[in-house]
């Protein structure tokens, strides 16, 4: 399927972008793609019906040179289950000899046109890959305050001290609106412009009673203040939501309380809990404070667009 056709610069060979097919795989490899990643943007059959079943929505596209026939560069595009108008996008590149000529910018802009009702995009940066960011900042993409990490248990007990003690205590559901707004907090105002219906109680990706335990994090000084969860005395209440389910860890933070000495906190208390030491915990809500100091924190930034049809830099 034919997305659009554009002329290089100067008068040079046509850049074709259109939608990616399996006789693409192996110019794919040639671009640089591993072969995991090429079975991502040309899915075999068994995985495209896999996807199916499960209600994901995929689409890829390839700009190719006129003359050669070569791909230049790829990008996919993964629609979100929370929001059918906002798309996910990874594996963008271009060929090192082709960059800086607007192709990249070309692959989203009319990639992104093809999208079933797709009008806001995402993408994660691994943070200190400026080229990258820069990249997403010149076709009109913003940073999101906050930064997303991971990194395993037992490396995180070891980056802060052990005291004064914190605990992790179930969640219930009279603490909705306090884990709505650690997620708030956590996420940040770009994410919520890029899902702008998302509410308490449909914030979570599965309903709330689906989950094995849902945690909060609080001090010792906050439970003998009295704090009550979302009461946003500046630090008072909770300061962490853990979602545990299964061999999944995930920390949503609240960037003003969080530092090296609370994450391993957190991470003490969920090994004393039972979760394995190798697990690795996924954060959202770093403050971008890490970043002068990273650790061994693996850390992305979030780059969005919420209208990319009237957003798009020239």
């Amino acid at each position: 399927m034919l997305v659009e056709q554009a002329s290089r610069p100067a008068g040079g060979p046509q850049v074709e972008i259109r939608l990616c097919g399996s006789p693409d795989r192996e110019g794919l490899q040639r671009l640089g793609h591993p072969p995991g990643v090429v079975d991502i943007l040309c899915p075999p059959l068994g995985r495209r019906i896999a996807w199916r079943l499960r209600g994901t929505l995929s689409r890829s596209a390839l700009a190719i040179d006129g003359g050669t026939r070569s791909v230049l560069g790829s990008v996919q595009f993964l629609r979100s289950r929370r929001d059918r108008a906002t798309w996910m996008f990874g594996h963008w590149r271009i060929a090192a000899g082709r960059r800086r000529e607007g192709i990249g910018r070309r692959l989203l802009r009319e990639g992104s046109a093809c999208l079933p009702a797709g009008t806001r995009l995402y993408s994660y940066v691994d943070a200190g890959n400026e080229p990258s960011i820069a990249a997403h900042e010149r076709c009109g993409f913003e940073a999101g305050r906050t930064l997303q990490g991971s990194a395993p248990l037992s490396v995180l007990t070891t980056i802060g001290p052990a005291t004064p003690a914190l605990r992790l205590e179930p969640a219930g559901f009279g603490d909705s609106s306090g884990v709505f707004g650690l997620y708030a907090r956590a996420m940040g105002s770009l994410w919520f412009r890029l899902f702008p219906r998302l509410r308490p109680g449909r914030f979570l990706p599965r309903r709330f009673a689906g989950f094995r335990v849902v945690l909060l994090a609080k001090t010792r000084d906050a439970e003998r203040a009295g704090a009550r969860p979302g009461d946003g005395r500046g630090g008072s209440g909770p300061s962490g939501l853990v979602v545990w389910e299964g061999e999944s860890l995930m920390l949503y933070v609240d960037p003003v309380s969080c530092d090296a000495a609370f994450l391993a906190k957190v991470a003490l208390q969920l090994t004393a809990l039972g979760a394995r030491r190798e697990s690795t915990l996924e954060i959202r809500g770093l403050p971008r404070t890490f970043l002068v100091r990273p650790g061994p924190i693996h850390m992305q930034v979030l780059m969005g667009m919420p209208d990319p049809r009237t957003q798009w830099k020239e």
